[in-house]
């Protein structure tokens, strides 16, 4: 019997009549440390005695790395392999060789795939230049080159990648998409009979981590936001879009959805109706969704200034009046206003067209010490006051 210790990455095995037998696995994911627990058992129970007997710890760790990768007819013949003598397999390829193909060849494949499907051209997406240089650093030029751990590599190599001219953090969600794609680049080579297992990095995901890949937006404290208004008040159109963005939640890109005749029933139909002959579409399908209003929001519908559109302006003229400031912060702040005026959390997660609560929850809902100085209870009163005053009495 093998144990397995997740937080080191030990396997340990001190079968009866055997010398001990203990190496460190990667610790990628608890899925894959499981599945090498249970790949060591598979073939310690089918080694032959005296095989068993003088196999070192690093020979039984590439065999369970090995056996982990494969799909199941490799696993057998694998295993047949080290039963049978004279059978050997490239135990240290990660996958058993079937010829080479360069990774040049495999992505103009991939690419030639996706323009077939009707997207657009894939060079666009900028994904060729980082795949590249990344097998450029690790030195991967075929097929054969790639193992399991590649995909570990390319995470820990992207994360510190920039290819923009931001130097903040490189996003969970750009890293996603990548590692989407190199999984994509895996199944294309089996299907090709390039290598045996497509589902080579099946079980690796990208872990948010805020402050890591997930930036923080911090909300602008009650000060802040009267301040920004009051500053904007020179300019009527920038002061009108920014007050709407603080009252809704709606992000800026949403704002071309706002149409005058979108208000109506003592309601707000953001991307649920037809603008001519198209049909408005929100970032995900949550974004289809009603949102009530107040007496400032009718009038904002009054004045008519929330129908200029001038993002980019928007931007700009927000950074100006107040620095470090970015129209997701006004959306962030909403939320953060209404959680702390205790407006339940399922209301605000529609409000804010999220797909769940959790995704509320987590964004949103974690609250620094700074916000309660004042104690709970007057934190939740000054909040109370300020939707107050923003919805029913601002105008």
């Amino acid at each position: 019997m093998a144990y397995l210790f997740e937080k080191t990455g030990l396997i340990r095995d001190r079968s009866r009549g055997y010398k001990e037998l203990s190496y460190y696995i990667p610790k990628h994911s608890k899925s894959f440390m499981k599945a090498c627990k249970t790949a060591h058992e598979t073939i310690i129970s089918l080694l032959p005695r005296e095989k068993r007997q003088n196999i070192t710890p690093q020979e039984m760790k590439q065999y369970v790395i090995q056996y982990v990768t494969l799909d199941e007819e490799a696993k057998r013949e694998f295993i047949r392999s080290l039963i049978i003598p004279n059978i050997t397999l490239p135990y240290n390829s990660g996958i058993e060789a079937l010829g080479t193909h360069s990774l040049k060849e495999l992505f103009e494949l991939w690419k030639k795939g996706k323009n077939a499907e009707g997207l657009r051209d894939v060079e666009n997406f900028g994904c060729e230049r980082v795949f590249f240089d990344f097998f450029k650093d690790y030195e991967l030029k075929t097929t054969n080159d790639l193992k399991f751990s590649t995909a570990h590599d390319f995470m820990n190599w992207r994360s510190k990648k920039r290819y923009s001219k931001h130097k903040g953090i490189v996003s969970a969600s750009t890293i996603k998409k990548e590692l989407d794609i190199l999984k994509q680049l895996a199944k294309l080579a089996a299907l090709q009979g390039w290598i045996h297992n497509g589902n080579l990095w099946g079980a690796v995901k990208v872990k948010v981590v805020v402050g890591k890949n997930k930036k923080v937006v911090e909300p602008l404290t009650i000060e802040e936001q009267k301040t920004l208004l009051k500053n904007l008040e020179l300019n009527e159109t920038y002061h009108d879009i920014a007050l709407f963005l603080l009252i809704t939640g709606i992000r800026l890109g949403e704002l071309k959805a706002i149409k005058p005749e979108s208000l109506k029933n003592n309601i707000i139909s953001l991307h649920g109706d037809f603008v001519g002959n198209h049909k408005t579409t929100g970032k995900t399908s949550s974004a289809n969704r009603n949102l009530p209003i107040c007496p400032t929001i009718v009038k904002l519908f009054e004045r008519g200034n929330i129908f200029q559109k001038t993002p980019n302006a928007f931007r700009l003229i927000l950074g100006r009046y107040h620095k470090g400031v970015h129209p997701h912060r006004l959306r962030h702040t909403f939320a953060v206003n209404k959680l702390l005026a205790q407006t339940p959390l399922q209301m605000v997660s529609y409000q804010m067209g999220h797909a769940g609560t959790s995704i509320t929850s987590d964004l949103y809902g974690k609250f620094e010490p700074k916000h309660f100085k004042a104690g709970f209870e007057e934190t939740i009163k000054e909040r109370k006051v300020l939707l107050k005053w923003l919805e029913e009495d601002y105008f």
